[in-house]
């Protein structure tokens, strides 16, 4: 069984009457159940259903609980859940509308109930634990809405109305059809996301390496640049002491002749 949604719109004139109800039954059910009985469905038979029912008159046979109740029923019209409603408000007149939800996770259905307009209410109407699949098994099933005014002369209006069945995601299960199949593709996404790893350690790998190489070689470029920028060039002896000699040799050799009297400290007179 799957779980499913449904949302629609309605309205109720103000006469007391049956209402109406969401009604679910197998794709071999007669279709001539449909008839005078109530919410239009069964008459005195019985017969395998669910059915949400909106209604809006007090049946003591079935236990109602007033005039004005959204219930839950299973093969029954006696109601297994079921909620009150504002007095008056289903069979107002105005247009209300309903969401009706079944979880399989959870096996759970909730009926949510507002006006035509407001925002879908967080807590549901009425909330009721059922496991869906073992009432049906693998049936198909067959799902509408069904009305009957009986002796009352109350008008069931539906707007529009939407039914989607949702299934659950495939990590969901406890247990896969094929567990070896499974396993074939958890093996193929591991090999996938290792292969993505890789080559992304690859890359990183590169990276690093250029650029350890690119600095290192910086470097000793820079040592190599200061070592031979801070040499100065050295002349050699020889050199300096030819350059000595030939300053010398450009003086001009003269004699000094000194007076032997101013010498030996005499003067003429």
């Amino acid at each position: 069984m799957v779980s499913f949604s449904m949302h629609f719109v309605f309205s109720l004139s103000r006469e007391n009457g049956d209402g109406f109800a969401f009604v679910m039954v197998p794709m071999g059910y007669p279709f001539d159940v449909f008839d005078g009985g109530s919410f239009g469905l069964l008459g005195v038979r019985k017969m395998k259903f669910l059915a949400v029912e909106f209604d809006t008159f007090m049946d003591e046979k079935y236990g109602d609980v007033n005039g004005n109740h959204v219930g839950v029923d299973l093969s029954s019209f006696v109601s297994v859940k079921v909620s009150n409603v504002s007095l008056g408000l289903l069979n107002s007149g105005e247009k209300m509308q309903s969401w009706i939800d079944y979880e399989a996770s959870s096996k759970r259905l909730e009926v949510r109930l507002s006006k035509l307009g407001d925002i879908r209410p967080f807590n549901p109407l009425v909330s009721c634990p059922i496991d869906l699949s073992i009432m049906f098994k693998e049936d198909e099933l067959f799902v509408g809405l069904s009305s009957s005014s009986g002796n009352s002369t109350q008008k069931c209006n539906i707007y529009s109305w939407g039914f989607k069945t949702r299934t659950a995601p495939h990590w969901m299960h406890s247990e896969p059809l094929d567990p070896q199949a499974f396993e074939g593709e958890k093996r193929d996404e591991m090999k996938v996301i290792h292969s993505k790893s890789d080559c992304a350690l690859r890359i990183l790998g590169a990276l690093l390496f250029g650029t350890g190489c690119g600095a290192l070689g910086a470097f000793i470029v820079m040592i190599v640049w200061t070592i031979l920028g801070s040499r100065r060039p050295v002349a050699p002896e020889d050199s300096a002491v030819l350059e000595n000699n030939k300053e010398f040799d450009e003086y001009k050799k003269f004699k000094v002749v000194v007076d032997k009297a101013i010498k030996d400290g005499k003067g003429k007179n």
